[in-house]
């Protein structure tokens, strides 16, 4: 899949196209159903599949007080649009001046002039432009005169649950990892190397790598059964997203730390990657030390059936 930092970047208009525009975060369910749509008809058509996105997400530029996690960072969404098999990916630098543009001259300018798409694909819940007049109804409109085929794909359910960014946030923020990997089709994951910690996980003999991440979204703090990734090879892994009370009382930095079960060595300056199945319990302080091991040897032992 070739990667293009903004229309302007790009060596010459397309001759044509199959063309998505949205923001794609996380890639879910119903993203990767409307994806598949583009890679499908694109084919059929012997075009270019395109994706456009834009970068920062537009509610980081328009309302930069907002609580507002990625799911995952840029670098999986390529990942995932590779392997949906699209063509090309288009990242939009995203900033005020560009919020303004009126919907018809994005359709005319950024759209028509760039892709020469035969056909638009966009979800549900699609607009565009300045104050985002540009609804699905306007597109219709203004792809019909330009001869531009429009299709909308509709909303994804999952159980009855409505498969969007905003649910698989809320679901791993609830500490509903099982939920957030339904929506969206594979677990929620964490990525970042090993650092040096306190070592008392060594000290009490239940030792645990540390993970330095940038991720945006973590979920809710407690214990989980989680999938650890390094070295090309995958354990199970009982993981602690927390404040470490019974150590350390008082609020202190959030750590991820994970106990890689059948797994003895260092792991310093790693890439670990874990990804969360399900949660235990919450995150509790414990009268002593040795009750605190009893219990992690409980979780350690109903992670490992239930990830048998």
């Amino acid at each position: 899949m070739r990667v293009i930092q903004g229309i302007r970047n790009l060596d010459s208009p397309l001759a044509g196209s199959i063309l998505t525009i949205g923001n794609f975060d996380g890639v879910h369910l119903g993203h990767r159903e409307l994806l598949t749509r583009v890679v499908t008809k694109a084919r059929a058509v012997n075009l270019p599949s395109v994706v456009m996105t834009f970068e920062p997400h537009p509610v980081k530029v328009l309302h930069p007080d907002r609580k507002f996690p990625r799911i995952f960072d840029l670098d999986d969404q390529k990942e995932r649009l590779t392997a949906l098999g699209l063509d090309m990916l288009v990242v939009e630098p995203f900033s005020r001046e560009f919020s303004q543009v009126p919907a018809e001259r994005f359709v005319s300018e950024w759209v028509y002039k760039s892709f020469s798409p035969r056909e638009i694909v966009v979800g549900y819940d699609f607009s565009f432009g300045a104050n985002r007049e540009g609804s699905i109804d306007f597109l219709r409109e203004k792809a019909r005169d330009l001869g531009v085929a429009v299709e909308v794909v509709p909303p994804v359910k999952v159980n009855d649950v409505l498969v969007s960014s905003t649910r698989v946030r809320q679901a791993v923020e609830d500490g509903d990892v099982a939920l957030a990997k339904a929506l969206l089709g594979r677990e929620f994951y964490l990525k970042g190397l090993v650092e040096k910690g306190a070592g008392r996980g060594r000290t009490i003999g239940i030792p645990t790598a540390n993970l330095r991440g940038t991720a945006e979204l973590v979920p809710k703090r407690g214990v989980y059964a989680a999938w650890a990734s390094v070295r090309g090879q995958r354990y199970k892994a009982v993981v602690n997203n927390g404040l470490n009370p019974t150590f350390t009382p008082g609020l202190q930095g959030l750590s991820v730390e994970a106990h890689l079960i059948g797994f003895d060595g260092d792991l310093y300056g790693e890439t670990l990657r874990l990804d969360f199945v399900t949660r235990l319990r919450d995150e509790v302080k414990f009268s002593s030390v040795e009750e605190l091991v009893a219990r992690i040897r409980s979780d350690i032992a109903e992670g490992e059936r239930l990830l048998r």
